[in-house]
C-alpha cells in the first residue's frame, strides 16, 4: 500500500497540479473553482478506477505481456518527471484558460494532468502487481488530496508563493523520474525471468 501511495501522489502530484488549478482558474468565480475541482477530480476517479478494474483484461485480450506494459508504463512517465524537474508543473499552461470550468476540469484537468496515460498504466501495473483494492485505496487517498489542493489552492498559493510551489513540484519529479526507471527495470527483469 505504501509503494502505491507514494507512487500515485509523485504520478498524479496534487503539489505540481495547484500551480496548474491556479493559474487557469484566476478568472473563475468560487462556485466554478469547485465545480471544476468536483468534475475534475471524480473524472479522474472513474478513468483511474475503470483501468484499475479492467486493465488486465484488455491487456489480456490484445495478447500484451504484463512486462511490456510495465516498460511502457515507466516510459510514459518520463516526460511529465522532466516537465516537473525542468519547469516545475507537470504540463505546459497554453490556451485552454479561455475554456469554461467544465471543459477545463475534464481537459486538461482530469486528463491528462491527473489521469493521463503515465497514471492510467501505472494503475494497470500496480493493479497486476498489489491487488486492485490496494490500488483503487491508494488512489482515492491521493485524489482527496488532489481535491483538497484545488479547493485551497488559492490560499497554498498566497501563503507559499509560486516559486516554493515550483521547488516542491520538482523535488516530486526526481522521485517520479526514479519510479519511472524502477518500472522500466521491473519490467525488464520480468521479461528476461519469462524467458529463462
Amino acid at each position: 500500500m505504501a509503494e502505491a501511495l507514494v507512487s500515485f501522489f509523485a504520478i498524479i502530484d496534487p503539489l505540481g497540479s495547484i500551480l496548474v488549478f491556479h493559474l487557469f482558474t484566476q478568472g473563475f468565480s468560487q462556485r466554478d473553482k469547485l465545480l471544476a475541482a468536483v468534475v475534475a477530480v471524480t473524472a479522474a476517479f472513474v478513468m483511474l478506477a475503470g483501468f484499475s478494474l479492467g486493465g488486465n483484461e484488455v491487456l489480456d485480450f490484445l495478447g500484451i505481456e504484463s512486462s511490456s506494459f510495465r516498460v511502457a508504463a515507466g516510459l510514459l512517465l518520463i516526460l511529465p518527471a522532466y516537465r516537473l524537474i525542468m519547469e516545475g508543473q507537470p504540463t505546459t499552461i497554453d490556451s485552454a484558460s479561455g475554456d469554461g470550468p467544465l471543459e477545463f476540469a475534464l481537459v486538461p484537468l482530469a486528463t491528462p494532468l491527473i489521469a493521463g496515460p503515465g497514471a492510467l498504466a501505472a494503475t494497470t501495473s500496480f493493479s497486476q502487481t498489489v491487488g486492485r483494492e490496494t490500488t483503487i485505496a491508494a488512489v482515492s487517498i491521493v485524489l482527496l488530496l488532489t481535491f483538497a489542493a484545488f479547493v485551497a489552492a488559492d490560499w497554498l498559493f498566497r501563503l507559499t508563493g509560486a516559486t516554493l510551489l515550483r521547488l516542491m513540484a520538482r523535488i516530486v519529479g526526481i522521485l517520479l523520474f526514479a519510479i519511472a526507471v524502477d518500472f522500466v527495470l521491473d519490467g525488464v527483469r520480468e521479461f528476461i525471468d519469462s524467458t529463462s
